[in-house]
């Protein structure tokens, strides 16, 4: 019998929009302008929090493709394709145009915030996404789809306007390429990663579930990503996206047409997924808490948040889906859906870590905080169902 802790746990785990406030809440108690348990500083301790971020992102992203059943056709993905792709693109520009007009940053400036919050969050997408089967192509299926590709993508953009800021390394150059580097990171990620995850997939049925134990597919299920990510970085491709491609391609069972493997993974293996990642996306929250007070914060961060959130993801929405027809229901859900989270976090420390300006640093951090943390606390107070379970959720209990 669950013990009244544990049941509070696992109702508050179930509503990620909540839990993402309470976990700010505690990381502002323990921070500087509380108990000053812990004192983070972006610039100072950038390498360790791009380092944990960086985790957090993968072990998302890898989990997000655990829960995609949808099969690989064009009918479905084409809505998130489009999201990841031409949204993500336009969201950029018109950020870029609004930080210049209200930050008075230059272009490359002005891009790099605009990459910086580009991505939606993993782990909110995730729950939206957390769908029933046969809802594949509802606005929940659509935001879980679009997160994996954008966030995927989010990293290599910034790298990009890096080098176009001339703050780049060895690595940074080559992805900095607007040639066919860049591609070859995308599609190579996506590639390497799908094929790494279809054949650890086509292991796994050879397993005997009443003669193995269950830490052996278990260490098989997260072993999947390590060596996607460890491939993609072999190769010099985009390890997030590999990462994702592995989660998609282990919960199809390698096959590209059904959404179906000869065993599926078992529903303990989700909910052990599942815990995982609300574990490491809540402990990005605390930190991202405890960082409020490192930054300077201004009014005009607040204008952006709410121009950025109200106006510009909607209408990015709109260019990027110009033409399709949609239902009202999955319009509303799609424009609206504004979580940014673990993403911008570590694309933001990725960047200060290439030797930004300290003073331009420290500006850029204040706006991706605000926009951040704006757009989580609007997810908790909004009506969209980000803090209650989906139909055929699967509970983390």
């Amino acid at each position: 019998m669950a013990t009244p802790s544990h049941r509070a746990e696992s109702a508050l785990l179930r509503r990620p929009a909540l839990a993402a406030v309470l976990a700010l809440a505690l990381g502002f108690l323990l921070g500087p302008l509380g108990l000053r348990l812990l004192r983070p500083q972006l610039i100072e301790d950038g390498g360790a929090i791009e380092s944990l971020s960086e985790i957090a992102l993968l072990i998302g992203l890898f989990c997000l493709g655990l829960r995609l059943r949808a099969p690989l056709e064009w009918r479905i993905w084409r809505i998130p394709l489009r999201l990841s792709t031409l949204t993500m693109l336009a969201t950029v520009a018109m950020a870029a145009a609004a930080a210049h007009l209200i930050f008075d940053m230059d272009l490359p400036q002005s891009l790099l915030l605009g990459a910086i919050l580009a991505p939606t969050d993993p782990m909110l997408a995730a729950e939206v996404g957390a769908h029933a089967e046969g809802e594949h192509d509802s606005a929940s299926g659509v935001l879980c789809a679009e997160s994996g590709i954008n966030n995927g993508l989010a990293a290599a953009l910034v790298v990009l306007v890096l080098g176009l800021m001339g703050l780049s390394d060895s690595d940074t150059a080559a992805l900095g390429s607007i040639s066919g580097v860049a591609l070859w990171s995308a599609l190579g990620g996506f590639a390497g990663g799908w094929l790494i995850g279809a054949g650890m997939s086509r292991w796994m049925t050879l397993l005997d579930p009443e003669r193995q134990a269950e830490f052996l597919e278990e260490a098989m299920v997260f072993a999947t990503a390590a060596l996607a990510y460890g491939a993609a970085l072999a190769i010099r491709t985009d390890g997030f996206l590999a990462v994702f491609a592995a989660g998609v391609a282990l919960s199809h069972g390698g096959r590209l047409r059904r959404a179906l493997r000869n065993r599926p993974l078992m529903p303990r293996l989700l909910r052990l997924s599942a815990q995982v990642e609300r574990y490491a996306w809540l402990i990005i929250l605390v930190l991202l808490g405890t960082l409020v007070a490192s930054v300077e914060f201004k009014p005009r961060m607040l204008v952006f948040a709410l121009l950025l959130l109200l106006a510009i993801r909607p209408l990015a929405v709109r260019l990027g889906l110009g033409g399709l027809a949609l239902p009202e229901s999955q319009w509303r859900g799609v424009a609206w859906f504004t979580a940014r989270g673990v993403g911008s976090v570590y694309c933001l420390a990725f960047a200060i870590n290439h030797g930004l300006n300290p003073t331009f640093a420290r500006e850029l951090a204040g706006a991706t905080l605000v926009v951040v943390i704006s757009s989580i606390i609007a997810s908790a107070v909004s009506g969209l169902p980000l803090s209650r379970a989906s139909p055929g959720a699967v509970d983390p209990r």
